[in-house]
């Protein structure tokens, strides 16, 4: 329990729950946090607009899922990466 907490994706997660309950909430009715919190969304944004005429609910759904993925992904790359650095850390402390 004590590793799952101390790790990005328990909190990136979180805080993707955090945004798209706001967002099905109605507390973020114009999607501002939902679309600046989620890269992919705000670049693409336009690009959906223009080449695909998604009803408002999929697009909704779509993005959702989407903030949830990006936020866990982005949640794995900083654990991947600070195992690494705290693998590297503690052989070179064991080997002097």
């Amino acid at each position: 329990m004590k590793k799952l907490l101390l790790s990005f994706r328990f909190w990136f997660v979180l805080v993707s729950i955090f945004i798209i309950v706001q967002n099905l909430l109605g507390w973020d009715d114009k999607s501002l946090l939902l679309y600046f919190t989620t890269p992919p969304l705000l670049f693409a944004n336009e690009w959906f607009n223009i080449n695909w005429s998604f009803l408002g609910d999929n697009m909704l759904l779509f993005a959702y899922v989407c903030n949830f993925v990006t936020w866990y992904i982005a949640g794995l790359v900083l654990d991947l990466l600070l195992y690494r650095f705290v693998v590297r850390k503690r052989s070179n402390y064991r080997s002097s």
